[in-house]
């Protein structure tokens, strides 16, 4: 019997850096713009924040994304998880639980009572569509102006040496 040769695919590093690295620096950079401008915001419809507490547990733990839809392309409604601004203008992330006439009455999951403050429409940001574990303490760190510039330099050393002939 004569023995088959078993071809064995190589993984070809180059063309999964050509796939990676441009998404990977998209996906950065539309998180700043988004994350500096509120018309952007709501033109493309969608921004990232960490969450910092562990106010919505087991739903989301402290370093998770929570992916935010923005309010005028969405329909808020009870039990819906949304981020706004408190009257302090602190981010929170929480579980809508009731809705009112002044507004709405929120509540993190994994707290015993609901929020102080009744939330108004105007202080929505938007709803919570879905979260991304762990990665927000590197995006925030990826976020950094001085990061941002190292990265840069980054992918400019990248394209000179990858590019070279």
């Amino acid at each position: 019997m004569e023995a088959k040769k078993v071809e064995k695919k190589k993984i070809n590093i180059s063309k999964i850096l050509n796939i990676v690295v441009p998404i990977l620096f998209v996906i950065l950079a539309l998180n700043i713009m988004t994350a500096k401008s509120d018309k952007l915001f709501e033109i493309i419809g969608y921004r990232s924040y960490t969450v910092l507490s562990g106010s919505m547990e087991p739903r989301f733990y402290p370093g998770d994304i929570v992916i935010t839809k923005h309010k005028n392309k969405t329909d808020i409604q009870v039990n819906d998880i949304v981020t706004y601004r408190d009257n302090d203008g602190v981010i929170i992330t929480h579980r809508v639980i009731e809705e009112t006439p002044e507004g709405y009455i929120t509540k993190g999951d994994n707290n015993n009572v609901e929020d102080a403050d009744i939330l108004t429409k105007e202080n929505i940001i938007g709803e919570v569509k879905f979260n991304i574990p762990k990665i927000g303490y590197v995006m925030d760190f990826l976020s950094k102006p001085m990061v941002i510039a190292a990265e840069m330099i980054l992918l400019a050393v990248f394209i000179f040496f990858y590019y070279k002939d």
